[in-house]
């Protein structure tokens, strides 16, 4: 059974969620653009951390260790797919120039942050796991990503594109020991 506390603070994030994008509705149609953004900022964050209880609990509630592997294929072939985004958002920015190029490589940047947001259910995930399994797949899985976002930086180094986004994902990830 959860505990009252559990319940609670998950009523609660729900409703912060509602709140805060409501309130950034009513801000967009008032024209109040800084504060709408402000406002749907908070409320992908609020999704943002349901998303990754509701992971935690499908882990922790899975009826076999085979289900929890798929759980993570799944999540792992997401992750994958963002990798694979980077590469083609950048090869889009080569072949432009100016505000073209930066609006592409922003989008990359954008992918990079949903990619590290995907990362942080993996580390919870990871915390929790007893599963030998899931163990081995998801470092496996989180070496292959910190290589992907090096791999990126290098890219963007030859081709003289700079991302500070790009360099603070792998900052995050070296912090979080994702290195090994």
């Amino acid at each position: 059974m959860t505990p009252n506390y559990e319940l609670d603070s998950t009523r609660s994030l729900v409703q912060k969620f509602k709140n805060a994008a409501h309130d950034a509705e009513k801000s967009l149609s008032n024209g109040q653009y800084q504060q709408a953004m402000a406002q749907f900022y908070e409320a992908s964050v609020s999704a943002d951390e349901m998303t990754e209880r509701f992971l935690l609990l499908l882990m922790r509630t899975a009826p076999s260790d085979a289900y929890r592997t798929l759980l993570i294929e799944f999540l792992s072939w997401r992750l994958r797919y963002f990798a694979t985004q980077y590469d083609y958002h950048l090869s889009v920015a080569q072949t432009l120039t100016g505000l073209p190029r930066e609006e592409w490589i922003a989008r990359l940047e954008t992918i990079l942050v949903f990619s590290q947001s995907l990362v942080t259910k993996f580390l919870s995930i990871l915390k929790e796991s007893e599963n030998a399994n899931v163990v081995f797949r998801i470092r496996d899985l989180l070496k292959d990503w910190v290589d992907g976002i090096r791999e990126l930086i290098n890219k963007l180094q030859i081709w003289g594109i700079s991302s500070t986004q790009a360099a603070q994902v792998l900052e995050w990830a070296l912090d979080n020991g994702l290195d090994s």
